[in-house]
């Protein structure tokens, strides 16, 4: 079963690369989250479903924003549910694909950069109206151009040199997402109601020691950067830092755009 595969391997590098993410990515796409959840009626929601949790930093701002709420967070990978646990809120270890909650049950659901990882996109956002009670409301974000900065293009175009691959690459649907277009269209298929759609610009810089934090324990390239034998991986790590030093502010500068949607299950 390719997609039970699929998740079983995608809960896996999470798990193992879910510390570096919380501290030096997480940080950064939550800023497009927050966004989201400051346009949905968080404050009259009882029930409360933040599906791909992570390491639970929507569950801080879902509990300011919702402080009356109960607030559940779902997600595949333990290692990230570990971090989230930290956070004092319910968590349960849940695929989004599979969702074991009980018919409409809960009056707002968020999926924040999860739905393009699900194997089915459809398939899962119809569990998620399921799941919501009749007018009862979700939040999604996903990416419309998520393209790296210049520092990153270079350490990849270095290391690919040296004949680095990425052993375990994580599929991805970007494709089937990416326009405020074919978000509305999975949202109709699932039937659920297109209530506004919108897109958003994500901007942020990096410094040389914090690109090289991320590279060397989160993603892609820490994947490929593992693939090295240990002596051509150190060489590289060292050369590469003045590489990286040699570039102005403005190769560290990431400029992404997501695209965000509210949508309701009829009542």
């Amino acid at each position: 079963m390719p997609g039970v595969q699929d998740a079983e391997r995608l809960a896996r590098i999470y798990s193992a690369q879910a510390r570096t993410y919380a501290e030096h990515w997480s940080p950064i796409i939550r800023t497009a989250g927050r966004r989201l959840l400051e346009s949905l009626p968080s404050r009259e929601a009882k029930r409360i479903l933040d599906i791909g949790t992570g390491a639970g930093a929507h569950l801080l701002d879902l509990r300011r924003l919702a402080p009356h709420s109960w607030i559940l967070g779902v997600d595949r990978s333990a290692g990230m549910l570990e971090l989230a646990s930290a956070h004092g809120l319910p968590l349960a270890l849940m695929d989004g694909m599979d969702l074991a909650l009980r018919d409409e049950g809960f009056d707002l659901a968020v999926m924040i950069f999860v739905l393009f990882h699900l194997d089915d996109p459809v398939v899962a956002l119809r569990n998620v109206r399921r799941v919501l009670r009749p007018g009862g409301m979700l939040g999604t974000v996903t990416w419309a151009e998520d393209p790296d900065p210049q520092a990153s293009r270079l350490w990849e175009a270095e290391i690919d040199a040296l004949g680095a691959s990425d052993p375990d690459p994580i599929p991805r649907k970007h494709e089937l997402m990416n326009t405020t277009d074919k978000v509305a269209a999975l949202l109709a298929d699932a039937g659920l109601t297109p209530l506004r759609l919108w897109l958003e610009r994500l901007e942020h810089t990096w410094s040389v020691d914090s690109l090289v934090a991320l590279h060397t324990g989160y993603g892609r390239l820490k994947r490929k950067l593992d693939s090295l034998d240990p002596g051509t991986r150190e060489a590289f790590l060292g050369r590469i830092r003045g590489r990286l030093a040699a570039l102005g502010p403005e190769a560290f500068h990431y400029r992404a755009i997501t695209v965000c949607s509210v949508a309701s299950r009829p009542a």
